[in-house]
């Protein structure tokens, strides 16, 4: 749907009040309005205000005061208007419950139907977090606690790379648990969440935590020694594959080639983190890394190699991923 224009309440409020003026001045215009969505022999505010909310798009003005009021919220989280958004929370005390679905973002997909918290994690990217983005959660919490909301935030928050940058990931994690969230620091995959979602700071912080390693999160965050000391021990082809791709994805040029001394291809179909099937150089050419791109191919890794999902070789990949220089080379090996 075509979203409305603006987001002052105020200013829709005004336009009912001049739409029931005209009506009952027997304006031509007005009453044609009126009469598409409303019959009405005495024309009240409420019939107005329902002209208006029809008019852009919502079944009634109290689904569009509420849609409203969540856009002014949201612009306040993501300004870092800390006392703007206490206002609205305390005036408006469903505010806090309400869940979005009308937007690009809130149609579908992960981010549909988010509430007011889901936006603390800067996941979708809509810009930079606010400095106070913890008051700002704490904030939140304070009007209402959803732990079923706190803990699927928790999840955006691990593969959130504003919040990885800034430094937030943990700090609001923290936040949520002590609130009664539930957090498994020891959780298989509990790094491979940031790590294939551009969120590396919060992986390094996870292992400070004491969240263990495996030979594929070694690979991906570069950590040598590590991977030194799991590769001295047997390792299965699938999971050195699997971290040789961890390494492409992550940009780890001395850990691929760690790998690929030890026995990795780079040319085998592996599905990382559960995704569709790809091969290591599916990911380092889809992210431009071209030095890892040369070292596989100069390893004997085949670029001919088609990925199921989408019928894409490495050199397609590369060309989606807007890397015509390895694309290139790519396709000199096919």
């Amino acid at each position: 749907m075509t979203l409305p224009i603006g987001i002052d309440l105020d200013q829709y409020q005004t336009q009912a009040k001049e739409l029931l003026k005209e009506a009952r001045a027997a304006r031509p215009e007005a009453l044609a309005r009126l009469l598409e969505y409303r019959r009405s022999d005495h024309i009240k505010l409420a019939d107005a205000q329902l002209v208006i909310a029809r008019e852009n798009g919502f079944p009634s003005w109290t689904k569009f005061k509420e849609f409203i009021l969540f856009r002014n919220a949201v612009k306040a989280l993501d300004s870092g208007d800390l006392p703007r958004l206490e206002a609205l929370l305390d005036d408006h005390p469903t505010l806090i419950r309400y869940r979005c679905r009308i937007g690009a973002w809130y149609e579908k997909g992960y981010f549909a139907g988010a509430t007011l918290l889901y936006h603390v994690a800067g996941n979708p990217d809509r810009g930079a977090l606010p400095r106070n983005i913890v008051d700002i959660a704490r904030l939140l919490i304070s009007h209402y606690f959803d732990r079923n909301a706190a803990e699927y935030t928790i999840g955006l928050l691990l593969t959130s790379k504003r919040a990885s940058e800034a430094g937030v990931a943990l700090p609001l994690v923290d936040l949520l648990v002590k609130a009664g969230a539930k957090f498994d620091l020891n959780a298989p995959d509990v790094l491979s969440m940031p790590l294939l979602n551009v969120a590396p700071a919060t992986a390094e912080a996870l292992v400070q935590r004491g969240a263990k390693m495996d030979i594929r999160h070694a690979a991906g965050l570069g950590n040598i020694e590590a991977l030194k000391s799991m590769l001295a021990e047997r390792i299965e082809p699938a999971l050195l594959e699997e971290a040789l791709a961890f390494a492409c994805i992550r940009g780890q040029t001395e850990a691929a080639a760690l790998l690929l001394h030890h026995g990795a291809k780079g040319d085998v179909l592996v599905t990382p983190g559960g995704q569709t099937p790809r091969t290591a150089l599916h990911e380092a050419a889809n992210r431009g890394h071209l030095d890892i791109v040369k070292t596989l191919l100069a390893n004997g890794a085949d670029a001919s190699i088609v990925e199921p999902h989408w019928g894409g070789t490495p050199a397609g990949w590369a060309e989606h991923g807007g890397h015509p220089e390895a694309a290139a080379m790519l396709r000199n090996f096919t």
